[in-house]
């Protein structure tokens, strides 16, 4: 994931020591998955352009997404924060309420 297009990247570590990479995205202009070219621009519509993610050697722990720049900016921040202090802990699966059974 590294090699992806970021606006903001940072490697932080969390109280335990791990270290993780917390980033803010534009979903325009990235390259994608060459074996689904298409996945970028439908995952832009069901969730917003811009995304904050947190990533480790052992692949995506976060994602989220945000329809304007302001608001993803507001949330990368937050989240640096949040994973600098272990309000977050990625390494935790974060599971959705809004599911119906």
């Amino acid at each position: 994931m590294d090699d992806w297009q970021y606006l903001e990247r940072q490697v932080v570590a969390d109280p335990k020591g791990r270290k993780w990479s917390v980033a803010l995205m534009d979903v325009l202009g990235q390259a994608g998955d060459p074996d689904r070219p298409a996945a970028m621009l439908e995952l832009e519509y069901a969730s917003g352009r811009y995304f904050t993610v947190i990533y480790s050697g052992g692949g995506l722990q976060w994602e989220r997404g945000y329809p304007s720049l302001p608001e993803a900016i507001k949330a990368y921040e937050r989240l640096l924060a949040a994973v600098i202090d272990g309000r977050v802990d990625p390494s935790q699966p974060v599971f959705r309420q809004d599911l119906e059974d």
